[in-house]
């Protein structure tokens, strides 16, 4: 048999544990990420433009009020939402307090076709559902 075609040899023990704690490593990593993901869900919107008025109607249930944060920029208007989670645990027998905090903001950025003043928005929020309204300033330019 020629060498090129020989059974590959097995690794020195040595290598094998590197390569073993590299794929711990990974696993690991990705366990994590199912848990607690990289990058959070975007924030679900939908866009309903009429003659006279332009609705931005955001999904945001288990959301208190307190944590809704609108800004009006000229031409978008910008959704955050800051969930701050704080648990703590106390073990008596132990005496051995636990805190943990995790904190995370979601923000989503919706256009605008035309200019907005701020004064022109209004917005609820009601069983989940966040609803802008803006009126309408969408101008059509005829071509002559």
């Amino acid at each position: 048999m020629s060498e090129k075609h020989s059974k590959p040899r097995k690794l020195p023990n040595g290598y094998q544990d590197i390569l073993r704690s590299i794929d711990d490593f990974f696993q690991q990593t990705y366990q994590q990420l199912q848990e607690y993901p990289l990058f959070n869900s975007p924030i679900p919107t939908r866009v309903i433009e009429n003659k006279d008025v332009f609705i931005i109607e955001a999904d945001l249930p288990g959301i208190d009020k307190n944590q809704i944060q609108l800004d009006i920029y000229r031409q978008s208007v910008r959704i955050r939402v800051h969930h701050h989670e704080e648990v703590q645990v106390n073990d008596e027998k132990l005496d051995v307090v636990q805190k943990q905090a995790s904190s995370q903001v979601r923000e989503r950025i919706i256009p605008i076709p035309f200019a907005v003043s701020e004064n022109d928005v209004t917005a609820t929020y009601r069983n989940g559902l966040l609803r802008i309204k803006l009126p309408n300033n969408r101008r059509n330019i005829e071509i002559d």
